[in-house]
């Protein structure tokens, strides 16, 4: 840490538990990171760092996750959040005209709320799952094709025993 500012925060950047790649901290990771993309508040970044360092998690597996929500597709997901919500409340999908203002959100957000946080939960807790579920996976398969490759296996066939 070279930078007169990064300074205080070395002994927790430094510490192997943020770095390290095993399964399980990655895995849980990416999952925490998927959960978060779907808060509604733009927070992310700073609140999956937050929530990584705390639970000591590998840091750049839960940004990675954060970033399924970007510019290009914080709209659809926020849009298929609130459809579900309303699905899920039995409520008739309304629409809105969006306007950057704190008035629109003080005014044409209160019929909207709630569909649409219930639609993110269940939104960001099934990406949640699915990427934990994906994630393991692929780690697994990686490990049993280089464990068949080392043992001069072919992948496709179950090991001789």
């Amino acid at each position: 840490m070279s930078r007169w500012y990064m300074r205080p925060f070395r002994l927790v950047l430094e510490h192997p538990a943020y770095w390290s790649l095993n399964r399980r901290s990655v895995t849980r990771a990416f999952a925490l990171g998927l959960f978060i993309a779907f808060i509604p508040l733009p927070v992310h970044i700073i609140l999956s760092i937050g929530l990584a360092l705390l639970l000591r998690l590998n840091l750049p597996a839960a940004l990675f996750g954060t970033f399924l929500t970007n510019p290009v597709t914080t709209v659809p997901l926020y849009v298929a959040a609130y459809w579900l919500g309303c699905q899920l409340l039995d409520l008739p999908v309304g629409t809105m005209a969006f306007e950057m203002s704190w008035e629109w959100v003080t005014t044409a957000l209160l019929p909207v709320w709630k569909p649409f946080l219930l639609g993110c939960l269940v939104l960001g807790t099934f990406s949640a799952v699915l990427g934990y579920i994906l994630v393991g996976g692929a780690w697994y398969l990686g490990l049993v094709l280089r464990y068949r490759r080392r043992k001069g296996q072919p992948p496709n066939r179950p090991p001789v025993p």
